[in-house]
């Protein structure tokens, strides 16, 4: 008999609706084969499916960091035509998968989206690395971070947090010679470390960029044991 948990079609699947999941902050994103029972709706931020041929449907149970319609469509749409090849190549219908808030195989993909937003951002002209770090702790980094930028981050952030309370505001930046720093979420900072000059305001804006997306993959950073990854027997 086949092992299900390592059925090709399904873990390409469980892959586009785990991708799809973690880039619209959704509680959980299904495949729904026609004639299936509907999977339970249990939060309250709304339901959205798209045809993916068949009788078959892509369903998004969204969750409660709101996106915009339009980022929505998008995020939807190109899962679909991921789920559609898929099943063009097998030949076949999808089987039913579901993947859930609270993925087990979540952080590390979440780590390797982390990875890549810090890499891109360390690629700026001039720049040595770039690092996250929550609540103290390095979370990510585009390098392996050395001794020296990890214990000089604690002090930048301290200056930072400090200037945004004199200044009365929930988060800021702080731009030395060598390091730029900008602190989001909840008591989360990004920090760039350059060997040369850099342009501030451009900097800042890139910095910005990226700590927008990693605002909505923070939340997610550690897997909630209570809802694991659901994969649906087929019907």
């Amino acid at each position: 008999m086949t092992d299900e948990r390592i059925d090709p079609v399904r873990d390409a699947a469980a892959a586009v609706l785990a991708e799809l999941r973690i880039e619209t902050g959704a509680r959980r994103a299904s495949v729904v084969p026609r004639g299936a029972a509907d999977p339970p709706v249990t939060g309250t931020g709304g339901l959205r499916t798209l045809p993916l041929g068949g009788g078959a449907r892509l369903e998004l149970e969204l969750g409660p960091l709101g996106r915009t319609d339009e980022d929505l469509d998008v995020a939807l749409e190109r899962a679909a035509r991921a789920l559609r090849e898929i099943a063009r190549s097998a030949g076949g219908p999808l089987p039913a998968v579901e993947v859930a808030l609270g993925a087990g195989h979540r952080p590390a993909r979440i780590a390797d989206r982390i990875h890549a937003f810090l890499d891109a951002l360390a690629a700026i002209h001039g720049a040595d690395n770039a690092l996250c770090l929550v609540q103290g702790e390095v979370v990510g980094a585009a390098r392996p971070p050395t001794e020296l930028e990890v214990s000089r981050a604690e002090l930048l952030i301290r200056r930072t947090e400090a200037a945004a309370r004199a200044q009365r505001l929930g988060h800021t930046d702080l731009a030395d010679p060598d390091a730029f720093v900008l602190t989001f979420w909840h008591r989360a900072a990004l920090i760039v470390y350059f060997a040369d000059a850099y342009a501030i305001d451009f900097v800042r804006h890139r910095a910005r960029q990226v700590a927008r997306e990693l605002s909505r993959l923070l939340p997610d950073l550690e897997p909630d044991p209570a809802s694991p990854a659901v994969l649906l027997p087929p019907p």
